[in-house]
């Protein structure tokens, strides 16, 4: 399988993971010493830091999750996956679910055993921020 394929296939079950709600899946996906940088957000460093950051998230209302691999650049045990996102929610309080449309980063690495981890992950929306 090559690399693109191997992070489609992960960044499906990632989707489906925050979709059902699944913090322990979600967590699984990161490095040890991963770091998640959020929209509106301080900088998660850890697995940990990054569980908690994705429960506030999750609290926020996230129904569902799409991700589109667009790239996907190789350099050694390191892939730079550049994708679109896609995060249907319903804010506590909000009598209907918006669904708001992103780009993200998102830096795997290969783990000695084999498998891709994510190191760093960002992700921001399309909306214009301001006036």
């Amino acid at each position: 399988m090559c690399i693109r394929d191997e992070i489609e296939t992960l960044t499906a079950e990632f989707a489906k993971a925050v979709t059902n709600k699944d913090l322990g899946a979600m967590a699984s996906f990161y490095e040890e010493d991963a770091r998640f940088l959020p929209p509106g957000a301080p900088m998660a460093e850890g697995r940990a830091a990054i569980q908690r950051a994705q429960q506030r998230v999750i609290e926020g209302g996230v129904q569902a999750l799409e991700l589109e691999t667009v790239d996907v650049i190789e350099a050694g045990d390191l892939a730079v996956e550049i994708g679109r996102v896609s995060v249907t929610m319903q804010p506590p309080g909000a009598s209907a679910a918006i669904t708001e449309k992103g780009k993200s980063v998102v830096v795997w690495r290969r783990q000695e055993e084999g498998a891709l981890k994510i190191v760093a992950d960002i992700l921001n929306s399309d909306r214009r921020a301001g006036p």
